[in-house]
C-alpha cells in the first residue's frame, strides 16, 4: 500500500466517524488515567496507614518496654519489702517476749514499759498476725504489779 492510498482512504471515511473515534479514544485514555491516578491515590493512604502503623507498633513496643521495667523494679521493691516485713516481725517479736522475760523475772513492770509492750503487741498482732506464744506471755505480764517511776 503506497501513501497515496491511505490519503484516499481517510478522505472516504466520514468527518463524524474520526471525531467520534477519536472522542472514544479520548474518554478511553482519561478513564484509563483517573483510574490510575485513583488508584495511585489509594495505594500513597495505604502507605500512610501501614507507616503510622508501624509507628504505632514501635511506640507500643516502646511503652511495653518500660511497663515492663517498672513491673520487675516493683517486683524488686515487692521482695525487698517482703524481707523487710519478715526482719521487722523478728524484731518485734524479739522485743515482745525480751520484755516480757524481763518483766516476769522481775515481778513487776513500769507504766512506760508496759505502755510500749501493748503497742508493739497491737503491732504484731493486727498487722503481722503474731502467734499465741507472745500473746500467752503479754497475758502474764499484764497481770503484774505496775511500777510508776519517778522519771516518767
Amino acid at each position: 500500500m503506497n501513501t497515496q492510498s491511505v490519503w484516499d482512504f481517510l478522505f472516504t471515511v466520514p468527518v463524524g466517524k474520526i471525531v467520534a473515534w477519536l472522542a472514544v479514544i479520548a474518554s478511553i485514555t482519561g478513564t484509563a488515567c483517573a483510574g490510575t491516578v485513583k488508584l495511585y491515590k489509594m495505594f500513597e493512604k495505604y502507605s500512610e496507614i501501614k507507616n503510622e502503623n508501624e509507628e504505632q507498633k514501635k511506640l507500643l513496643k516502646k511503652h511495653d518496654d518500660v511497663l515492663d521495667n517498672i513491673r520487675n523494679s516493683l517486683d524488686r521493691i515487692n521482695n525487698s519489702l517482703d524481707v523487710q516485713k519478715d526482719v521487722n516481725l523478728k524484731q518485734i517479736r524479739y522485743t515482745i517476749i525480751h520484755t516480757c522475760d524481763d518483766a516476769l523475772a522481775a515481778g513487776e513492770i513500769s507504766s512506760s514499759k508496759l505502755r510500749s509492750l501493748e503497742e508493739m503487741f497491737e503491732e504484731y498482732t493486727d498487722v503481722f498476725h503474731g502467734n499465741g506464744y507472745v500473746k500467752t506471755l503479754i497475758m502474764k505480764v499484764r497481770k503484774l504489779p505496775v511500777t510508776v517511776r519517778v522519771d516518767e
